[in-house]
């Protein structure tokens, strides 16, 4: 396994983007620290919680498992899903080799659409989203979050991170579907079928009868020649 690789270096980019996704995680390190919106994310939240032991967070695509971990460390209960089994047991024996077992509450491992009616409804205090809604289309990423939310306890609070157009590699393809595209360039290539968003699909995406945005950021990363990409971070709540 290399410890770094590029992924135009290991995938095929052929076949399901679970298969797509389990050739990643088996052939390359990969997602050992989370990004420093989610560390503010869960420091601003629930960092003055009394017992951070009573705090539980769900993750839909915990990947190798650098958001749980991190949470975990923290001293939160996680739980999470995730398509890749390689993934789910990368994490569990980082978990084990750190004695961090005893913070995870629940893993499943398949599609967060069918998998989160096993967790129970108004049970979680925050769920996040690094990236991953992105590999499902608009219409199926709206019933996951409607299907998040419930899991939600009133006032828990929701995090997701998600490319917008101006992302190097953005070509939309009609045949994949609304600004769907197989990326063969930028950062996403060789990833699989990934959905891009405007500002509008963010609103039509993360606002529901009994949830809502509390806060979108754009983080922008560019060189001297382009502009690489362009990220949304989405901020939000369950207020019913």
């Amino acid at each position: 396994m290399k410890i770094y690789a590029d992924n135009k270096e290991i995938s095929t980019n052929q076949g399901s983007n679970e298969e797509i996704w389990e050739q990643i995680f088996s052939k390359k390190e990969w997602g050992k620290y989370p990004s420093e919106s989610v560390i503010r994310f869960i420091a601003r939240n629930f960092y003055n919680a009394k017992d951070r032991n009573k705090i539980s967070i769900l993750e839909l695509g915990l990947g190798t498992g650098a958001n749980l971990w991190f949470c975990a460390r923290e001293g939160f209960k996680v739980s999470g899903i995730e398509w890749s089994k390689t993934g789910v047991e990368r994490f569990k024996t980082r978990m084990q080799n750190e004695n961090l077992s005893t913070q995870i509450a629940q893993l499943e491992i398949g599609d967060y659409l069918e998998k989160l009616d096993n967790f129970k409804d108004e049970s979680f205090d925050a769920w996040l989203d690094s990236y991953s809604l992105a590999y499902n289309d608009i219409e199926k990423t709206k019933q996951i979050i409607e299907k998040a939310v419930k899991k939600l306890k009133v006032g828990g609070k929701f995090f997701s991170i998600t490319p917008s157009l101006y992302n190097d590699g953005f070509k939309e393809d009609k045949n994949l579907g609304y600004h769907q595209v197989k990326p063969t360039s930028g950062s996403d290539a060789c990833t699989g079928v990934i959905r891009y968003c405007d500002e509008g699909d963010l609103r039509r995406l993360y606002e529901g009868k009994n949830y809502k945005i509390t806060s979108i950021k754009i983080h922008i990363q560019k060189d001297l020649e382009k502009q690489l990409n362009e990220l949304y971070i989405i901020e939000g709540e369950r207020y019913e």
